[in-house]
């Protein structure tokens, strides 16, 4: 009779498995949502989709030598690598589950003319007839991938800020250094100006709009030089050292090579971004819990079973043992919870649904940022050739001003006029060449980086 029940409960969970079915993955993407091909225009030639070690296009050994100190001992993604160790714990924690409990146990009592010991085992084991330790299991596993893509994330946002703090350090000394050279050139022209006024040919009015275009040179330099010291402790801060001693050599940008990258297909974006990858896995997790939850309303089957040993003397345990032994087959069902497993699974499925959105938004931004960079580097391209000719004819404008307002000729408006023009021109060039050079670190960011996903998931894109 004993085993026909245990046989009777076992074909009813065939069943009720059979009935639960299985859950169809959700489809996030339409076709509509993935471009056949970027728009904007790339380099002819160009290598496609970036290098793990991308920032050593730009020909710089200082730079390469900081990105290293930055993989090794940034501390957001120290922090993010241990994230990761945790999300392998729990997948472990959640696997035991699909394994047996054994338990020990050991007893002795002693009285005044008798005694007592027996030792135990036991073990119970609950059966996945549903699926739900699997998909619980399925949901860790997927938590983990996404913690290790949100690793991938730490590291490459932790490189691409490496990157682009340098470049703004250099940037800085850059435009430090064309401050001194304006202020220099504005103190020879005050000094034109006061022979004039000696001489009784200029106006005190020259002289104090000289004098005041000076003083404002000198304000500009006292803010470049506070700008040089935060990119240099930001610099500091992403190589997980204090600023205290911390200095680079480079002193502006002109040593930098201009690298080329293009992407390849947009859908082949969707492995090599690991924000996307990470929303991904976040999304088969939650559809994952959607199963559990599901799972959860089926009944709860357990094989426990145990045996033990017992005597009245602890040698009889040896040499003359009494054993028992006890199995049994269990079965549980909710029948009343107030609605709690129905708010669990309605919670489920509702998160499932806002990491879809996630994870759309995820990939059509990962489309604009390829896009935008691009766009970015050519305009940045147009607009750097075209201010450095505005600087070279700013600078032969001034130097024409100079020489016909020291011979009398024009007056001290068109210095004035001429002086702005190329201080303007020279502090542009420089911010055009930063800009140029960080849409490049953002292509290259918004590719991924040149990081693949080891273990592509299904693909999410409905036809």
């Amino acid at each position: 009779m004993h085993i026909r029940k245990i046989l009777l409960i076992g074909v009813c969970a065939g069943l009720l498995s059979a009935c639960a079915g299985t859950l169809t993955a959700p489809k996030a993407l339409t076709t509509q949502d993935v471009p056949a091909a970027f728009e904007q225009a790339v380099p002819a030639n160009a290598p496609i989709w970036p290098t793990p070690d991308w920032w050593r296009n730009f020909g710089s050994i200082e730079l390469d030598q900081l990105i290293d100190t930055t993989q090794t001992q940034n501390l957001d993604l120290a922090a993010a690598e241990a994230r990761v160790l945790q999300a392998d714990a729990r997948v472990r924690q959640t696997g035991a589950a699909l394994l047996p409990t054994v338990g020990f146990g050991a007893d002795a009592t002693k009285q005044t003319h008798s005694g007592s010991f027996s030792v135990s085992l036991g073990a119970s084991y609950e059966f996945d007839f549903w699926g739900k330790n699997h998909d619980f299991l399925a949901a860790a596993q997927a938590v983990n991938k996404a913690t290790r893509a949100d690793r991938e994330i730490v590291a490459l946002t932790a490189t691409a800020g490496t990157a682009n703090t340098y470049f703004q350090l250099l940037s800085i000394r850059e435009r430090l250094a064309i401050a001194r050279l304006n202020l220099e050139s504005a103190q020879s022209v005050l000094t034109i100006t006061e022979a004039r006024v000696n001489d009784g040919i200029a106006t005190p009015l020259e002289l104090a709009q000289q004098r005041a275009q000076i003083a404002g040179l000198q304000a500009v330099i006292p803010a470049f030089e506070q700008q040089e010291l935060l990119n240099r402790a930001a610099l500091a801060l992403l190589l997980g050292r204090p600023p205290e001693g911390f200095d680079v050599a480079g002193a502006d940008l002109e040593t930098l090579a201009i690298p080329d990258v293009a992407p390849g297909l947009p859908a082949e974006l969707l492995v090599r971004r690991p924000d996307v990858v990470a929303a991904e896995a976040n999304l088969e997790a939650a559809h994952a819990n959607v199963a559990a939850a599901r799972a959860a309303f089926f009944p709860t089957i357990s094989l426990t079973g145990s045996g033990g040993l017992a005597s009245a003397a602890l040698a009889g345990l040896i040499t003359n043992p009494a054993a028992s032994f006890a199995f049994g087959l269990s079965l549980a069902q909710t029948v009343f919870d107030g609605g709690r497993l129905t708010a669990q699974s309605d919670e489920a499925r509702a998160s499932e649904q806002e990491l879809i959105a996630s994870y759309r938004s995820a990939a059509i931004t990962a489309f604009s940022e390829v896009e935008t960079a691009l766009g970015g580097i050519a305009h940045f391209a147009q607009q750097e050739a075209f201010q450095i000719e505005q600087e070279a004819q700013s600078e032969q404008a001034f130097n024409i001003a100079q020489v016909r307002y020291r011979e009398g000729i024009n007056d001290f408006l068109s210095v004035l006029d001429a002086q702005r023009t190329l201080y303007s021109a020279r502090d542009q060039v420089g911010q055009i060449k930063l800009a140029r050079l960080q849409a490049i670190v953002a292509l290259y960011r918004a590719m991924g980086g040149g990081w693949t996903d080891p273990s592509p998931g299904t693909a999410l894109v409905q036809k």
